[in-house]
């Protein structure tokens, strides 16, 4: 990662996922790209040199310049091709835009699963910003960057085709693993990355806060799960025996 490279004056692996954002909220396609990056990198004797400040105007520049290079490589050698990068070179020269606040800093594995689940799981739109449809057009809203409300109506098929532009082709990665993350990089540095996000167990938890029983005082122990609701009305309440026949019902 240059930006962190330059700060440490050394050249570091930094460990970066990458979900890619397509939809606005109007339900345009607008893409962002969001970048988790570890606060520091590893050196080349694997040892973790930590920086929690990353330079806005390091990572706009080195952005613009991945960018418009990747341009470079990929769109055919013509004369207006070539025109529009160095344009874009010269008419941003501070480079392209970067959204790093303070608040955006996160410190735990709880806020990544937040953060990635937000922009990867959700839909464009939820279902509370529909606010009418009458068999042959769909209202929603939505509010700026300014928190200003604004109301859409669109025809049904303009509607879903709204939509279904944001779903991602068969296979396409809408998350991907760089540097230290990466499959080459992730077994070595594994001791210092943080490990998958898990649901908590009953277990994890200390025995103070276990619920007791409000008769004995006693803490309860975990029996069982139960996903199809309460067992059947003759049995909630009584001494439950078999455990084998209430999972078979």
């Amino acid at each position: 990662m240059i930006p962190l490279s330059y700060c440490l004056r050394k050249d570091v692996i930094a460990g970066v996922i990458v979900v890619l954002h397509p939809f606005s909220r109007d339900l345009s396609f607008k893409p962002y790209i969001h970048v988790l990056i570890t606060e520091g990198g590893f050196d080349k004797q694997g040892r973790f040199l930590p920086k929690v400040y990353i330079p806005a105007r390091a990572m706009r520049k080195t952005w613009q310049y991945q960018v418009l290079t990747g341009f470079k490589k990929t769109l055919p050698k013509t004369k207006s091709n070539s025109e529009f990068i160095t344009r874009m070179f010269k008419q941003y020269p501070e480079g392209f835009y970067v959204y790093l606040p303070e608040k955006s800093r996160i410190t735990s594995k709880r806020m990544i699963g937040r953060y990635v689940a937000r922009y990867v799981r959700h839909p464009a739109i939820a279902n509370t910003r529909i606010s009418a449809y009458d068999g042959k057009t769909v209202t929603f809203w939505y509010k700026d960057n300014d928190d200003v409300k604004h109301i859409v109506t669109m025809g049904v098929f303009e509607f879903i085709g709204a939509l279904i532009q944001h779903i991602p082709d068969r296979h396409f990665k809408m998350i991907r693993y760089y540097g230290a993350y990466a499959r080459k990089w992730k077994s070595k540095f594994a001791f210092y990355l943080q490990g998958s996000i898990t649901q908590s167990k009953l277990s994890d938890f200390p025995e103070n806060n276990s619920i007791k029983c409000p008769v004995c005082g006693h803490v309860m122990e975990f029996v069982m799960y139960w996903k199809k609701g309460p067992p059947m009305k003759d049995l909630f309440g009584t001494k439950i025996t078999d455990w084998n026949y209430i999972c078979s019902r």
